[in-house]
C-alpha cells in the first residue's frame, strides 16, 4: 500500500511540474515585449527577444544615455496593445496588433521551445507603411528644404 501511495505522489508531482512548464504564446510574448518597450524598460523587453533583439534594446539604451533625456516620455502612459493576432508557421510567427490606433507587427521565432520577438537591425520596426518608391515624398526643392 505504501508503494502505491509513493507512486501516486510521484505521478502527481510529474504532472504538476509538466503542467507548469508551459511557455507563453506568441500573443502573450508580443504583449509583454511591447509593454516593456513602451515604458522604456529595454532590459525587460530584451528578455522576450532573440539575440538580435537584445542587441537592439542595448542600442536603444545607449542612445538614451548619450542623449541625456529619455526616448520615452515619462508623463505619457503607453496605450494598451489591442487585437493581437498571430499567424504561426512552424517556428516562425508574425503577430499583428493595434497600438495607439495604428496597426503594427512583430516577428517571432521559437527558440528552445520559447517564443521570442525577432527584431532585425536592417528593419527593426517593419515597413512602417512608407512607400519608398514614391518619389513625390522625396522630391523637395531647395526652398522647401531650407524651410525645414
Amino acid at each position: 500500500m505504501r508503494t502505491v501511495k509513493i507512486m501516486f505522489v510521484a505521478m502527481t508531482a510529474i504532472f504538476v511540474f509538466h503542467a507548469c512548464k508551459t511557455t507563453d504564446s506568441p500573443e502573450k510574448v508580443t504583449e509583454k515585449f511591447m509593454n516593456h518597450l513602451a515604458l522604456g524598460e529595454y532590459d525587460k523587453a530584451g528578455e522576450y527577444g532573440t539575440e538580435s533583439t537584445k542587441q537592439m534594446m542595448e542600442m536603444f539604451k545607449a542612445l538614451e544615455s548619450l542623449g541625456g533625456e529619455s526616448i520615452v516620455d515619462d508623463d505619457v502612459k503607453p496605450e494598451k496593445i489591442n487585437n493581437i493576432e498571430c499567424e504561426i508557421d512552424g517556428d516562425f510567427a508574425v503577430c499583428r496588433f493595434e497600438e495607439d490606433g495604428e496597426m503594427a507587427e512583430v516577428q517571432l521565432l521559437k527558440v528552445d521551445g520559447n517564443w521570442l520577438v525577432d527584431m532585425k537591425k536592417e528593419n527593426p520596426f517593419g515597413d512602417m507603411d512608407m512607400d519608398w518608391e514614391d518619389e513625390t515624398e522625396w522630391d523637395l526643392d531647395d526652398e522647401e528644404i531650407e524651410e525645414l
